[in-house]
Formats: C-alpha cells, structure tokens, sequence
C-alpha cells in the first residue's frame, strides 16, 4: 500500500480511494465528479465502479463490532470537529491528511468502518 496525502482539505475520501484502487487521486477526483466531502454511499458507488469488492455497508464500532476490519476505510470524528476518512491496511493507518500511523490512532475517535475485500 503506498500514501497518498490528499491535495485539498476535503478530498481524504478520494485519496483513500486512489490507494486502494492503485489510482491518482485526480483521476478518482474526475472519476467522482467531486473534489469535495464525501458520504459513504460516494465511496461505495466509486468502489463498485472500480470494481472493487465491499461490505454492503459501513458498520459501526460496537460491542458486536469493537474493531474495524483489517482492511478498511474508517470514518473518523476528529478533535477539531470535522469527519475524515482514513485508511486500515495490516494494523497501519494510511491517513491522507497526517501521514502514515503506526500503533495507537490519536487524531480522533473511529466511529465506523467499510470492509475492502482484496
């Protein structure tokens, strides 16, 4: 998995997207139709355009579910106040906008999370 930092403050889900999809994040940009924020049901719709197979939904962290997948985008609250997307790939966070995290996640709270089956 290589990072790929977004190239504006709203556009983590693209770049979350151009990893997994082995994309640049301009082209997932065009590909999207938006340089803006993202809802989830964009990021699915994009992953089925790529082909690239998904849970049905996100799934919310729980006692049912109290870790994210190991491969996953997680939607994150973060301190500041905003929701961000960042990126779960073998107990590394691939984060767009604060780089590459290795052990504990200090930027937020992870609230849920979309399994990648790859």
């Amino acid at each position: 998995m290589e990072l790929i930092m977004q190239n504006s403050f709203a556009t983590c889900g693209q770049a979350c997207i151009a990893m997994i999809a082995n994309k640049e994040i301009e082209e997932v940009i065009k590909d999207m139709k938006t340089d803006g924020p993202t809802s989830i049901g964009q990021l699915i719709e994009i992953l089925d355009f790529y082909g690239i197979k998904h849970a049905e939904r996100n799934k919310r962290i729980s006692k049912k579910n109290p870790v994210p997948y190991r491969y996953s985008i997680l939607t994150v609250h973060t301190k500041e106040g905003y929701t961000h997307w960042t990126l779960l790939h073998d107990d590394k966070y691939y984060d767009p906008e604060f780089g590459l995290i290795e052990g504990e996640y200090t930027y937020g709270k992870i609230t849920s999370f979309l399994e990648i089956y790859k």
